[in-house]
């Protein structure tokens, strides 16, 4: 059994929550009864739930199957549906961010079946899963985005990791709007 590492995701992560870390103690501090609601409630979640996967997450392989347990769900597909295992070091955030390995695991018709990204999980880890499946892999080396992996396997690469700026579309957008109606709501 395979579990990410706490330690590794924190020590990739640190410095892109500081935005998040400020926005949240600024509601805390001047948004008043709401701002502090608001501000609280995100961090109870943020708390719960990622320790929570933390805790949960793990893949595991035995002689029948393969088995990828998420925060609601185990998903097993049976060990020969396994076709092939890509790896690449993909960078964090632009092209000349330090890149980070990823590992794909693929059914035979090139749909993902697991992954392992670099931010959470060890290499260590991702070799001991290669020499278990013991199936075809290919090793791409560093490739400068996760849209360059899906041009080469289209399944394997979830949409909003292949248009990066729509996913910051899905971020952003929601927090504008929140923040325009808390500024109204202050305002009045």
């Amino acid at each position: 059994m395979l579990r990410p590492s706490l330690r590794r995701y924190l020590s990739t992560v640190k410095w892109s929550l500081l935005p998040i870390v400020v926005l949240l103690a600024a509601l805390l501090l001047r948004g008043g009864g709401f701002g502090a609601v608001v501000s609280l409630i995100v961090i109870a979640l943020t708390s719960s739930i990622g320790p929570a996967w933390f805790r949960r997450a793990a893949l595991t392989v035995t002689p029948s199957e393969l088995a990828v347990t998420g925060l609601i769900r185990t998903r097993r597909v049976p060990r020969d549906a396994v076709g092939s295992i890509v790896t690449a070091a993909l960078p964090r955030t632009h092209k000349n961010s330090r890149s980070l390995a990823h590992l794909y695991v693929l059914d035979r018709g090139g749909r993902r079946l697991a992954r392992l990204k670099g931010g959470r999980w060890v290499e260590d880890d991702m070799r001991r899963l290669i020499a278990t499946l013991g199936v075809e892999t290919f090793k791409l080396g560093r490739l400068a985005s996760p849209r360059a992996l899906a041009r080469r396997y289209p399944h394997a690469v979830p949409l909003l990791e292949r248009y990066p700026v729509l996913a910051g579309a899905l971020v952003v957008v929601p927090t504008v709007v929140a923040i325009f109606l808390i500024s109204r709501e202050f305002s009045s």
